[in-house]
């Protein structure tokens, strides 16, 4: 709808002035009064006509009186104000029946290839709310881009270098030397444990997975390859890909990767039963070689200089309000040098874009990776990144701040198995993804309009249990059935009301996937289940006279079209009943 306007306000300034017009916004106004949609070009354009802005607006409405899409176009201070007719609105729910889903799509992308990246959460504990809200908001862009022809794929970026994999390990060996009684027998690791270690309980529950595999072989000192090889023997319900590429190194090293399997199991579980499935895991292990080729590249191009006797990379040159350390004093590398490499990767492996969701922590990394990007080259808008904020759970009115098996944040399992993925995933999309959001497990479980997931998930049951009715009645299945004819049938405000917000999902979808702000999908399910459930209070469809009944019908069969296609895309069951 949008576009049919803006095509035919491009018409009207080319016929009018003979000039293309500047690039113009076309928007729903603030008042619905005013029209359905309003375009601002009547103020680029008076700079350079030496008009009045309304004077401009008054020309193009002129132009376009008698024209059947709009009942009405107005200038309105300025504004050109357009609101569509009753025929354009009947003729476009036609379409919308006859299409069903189809209707709705549209093929942007062209086939484009986007890589979406999200959540890559350290395999080194379970995911806590903010990874949750990172994955529902990563799966939601994924599936709006998909809808509209893009070629995503979804990757998952594997911390699995690095310091906080060997504390991992030494956590691990720490629970199980406690296990014996010997954690004591252990100084060094009882220390680094209790300066730095990983303190949840789920450490405990890998440590006795590991006793169970090797008993107390690992007291005793028993090689490392070994102990790997009776943790392979043993009959664990999951792969067990990192232990199995140990080739070598100290218990703490086996640990780690044993834990990384554990971990990683759990974090794959707790996605799938929130709906979220990625196409590519990528393992930083596998980046050693390609962080020495890219560094040395950054030698060569200049920005790369020793200091303290660690390697800096010249980030300020490029916007960085410092440079940056790549390899420390000690020949370490840092996340940094990892970050360079991995979106280099990504560069060479052919995408258009690249989208990353990084938690609100992470925002320190954007300047310095998008200065290392300028270093190669990279387009400027290659890159997209999106911070994902924090989520504090309310339960009785308190906020939950502790979890009994992570220890200091509580757990994304926990909140599953306490309300289930579609409150979770509706109601993580309810703010923009970089402003904090309050979860309140009592309200979510509530059967009342309070409850935003329950009342749209209603809305579509409600309208199912009309279809059921019909069909007991009348012995018809209005899914099989051609309702269109009777729409003329309608002719209260609200149906129109409804026909006309249920069109402008289309808009809507386009407008959001481009934006890439998918919570705003949210707010229209929200309004377009006011809009019906009202409706509905103060309408009777079965029972009315037949061809005001059948015309209602095909209004609700369109409605429940849009609340499925947007319940599909936010990755939320559309009930049949409830």
């Amino acid at each position: 709808m949008k576009d049919i306007v803006k095509e035919k306000v491009n018409s009207a300034v080319k016929e009018i002035w003979k000039k293309e017009p500047p690039p113009f916004k076309v928007d729903r106004p603030r008042d619905e009064k005013l029209g359905d949609l309003a375009v601002n070009v009547a103020f680029l354009l008076a700079k350079d006509l030496r008009k009045n802005p309304q004077e401009i607006a008054e020309a193009i409405a002129g132009y376009m009186k008698g024209d059947r899409t709009f009942s009405s176009v107005e200038a309105v201070k300025g504004f050109v104000n357009f609101r569509f007719s009753r025929e354009f609105l009947l003729g476009e729910f036609s379409r919308l029946l006859d299409l069903g889903e189809e209707y709705y799509r549209e093929d942007i992308g062209k086939g484009g290839k986007i890589q979406v990246e999200f959540v890559s959460a350290n395999p080194t504990g379970p995911l806590h709310l903010g990874h949750g809200r990172g994955a529902v908001v990563g799966d939601t862009l994924a599936r709006l881009l998909e809808f509209f022809g893009f070629k995503v794929v979804r990757e998952y970026y594997i911390n699995d270098a690095g310091r906080q994999v060997y504390l991992l390990g030494v956590s691990i060996l720490y629970r199980y030397l406690e296990a014996f009684g010997k954690e004591t027998t252990r100084p060094e690791i009882k220390d680094t444990f209790e300066r730095e270690g990983y303190r949840g309980e789920y450490v405990r529950e890998i440590a006795l997975m590991v006793k169970e595999a090797v008993g107390e072989d690992l007291l005793n000192g028993e090689d490392p390859l070994s102990l790997k090889e009776k943790i392979l023997n043993h009959s664990f319900p999951f792969p067990l890909e990192y232990t199995r590429s140990f080739e070598g190194g100290t218990e703490v090293d086996l640990l780690a990767r044993f834990g990384m399997d554990v971990i990683l199991e759990e974090i794959k579980r707790d996605l799938k039963d929130l709906g979220v499935g990625f196409d590519v895991w990528f393992s930083e292990m596998s980046l050693r070689g390609e962080v020495e080729k890219a560094l040395e590249e950054l030698k060569t191009k200049g920005y790369l200089y020793e200091k303290d006797g660690a390697l800096w990379v010249r980030t300020t040159d490029f916007g960085d309000d410092k440079d940056r350390v790549a390899v420390r004093s000690d020949g370490t590398y840092t996340y940094f040098a990892s970050d360079i490499a991995y979106h280099l990767n990504k560069f060479k492996r052919g995408f258009d874009r690249v989208i990353n969701l990084w938690g609100s922590d992470h925002f320190g990394y954007v300047p310095r990776i998008r200065a290392v990007l300028k270093m190669f080259s990279v387009p400027e808008n290659w890159l997209e990144i999106y911070m994902i904020q924090t989520v504090r759970l309310f339960r009785g009115g308190k906020e939950v701040k502790m979890s009994k098996r992570a220890g200091d944040f509580v757990t994304l399992r926990e909140l599953i198995d306490d309300v289930g993925p579609d409150p979770i995933r509706f109601v993580f999309l309810t703010k923009r993804s970089d402003t904090p959001l309050d979860f309140d497990a009592d309200l979510v479980k509530e059967k009342s309009s309070e409850n935003p997931v329950f009342y749209v998930q209603y809305a579509h049951a409600r309208i199912s249990g009309v279809f059921r009715e019909f069909r007991e009645r009348f012995r018809k299945d209005p899914e099989a059935m051609d309702l269109k004819g009777y729409l003329e049938n309608l002719v209260e405000d609200p149906e129109m009301g409804l026909i006309r917000k249920t069109l402008l999902l289309k808009d809507e979808l386009k407008e959001i996937t481009l934006s890439r702000d998918p919570h705003l999908l949210t707010y229209f399910l929200m309004d377009l289940s006011s809009l019906f459930h009202n409706y509905y209070n103060h309408h009777r469809v079965i029972g009315a006279p037949e061809e005001v009944m059948l015309g209602r019908l095909a209004l609700l069969k369109g409605v429940r079209t849009a609340l499925r296609v947007g319940l599909k895309l936010i990755g939320v069951s559309a009930p049949e009943r409830m």
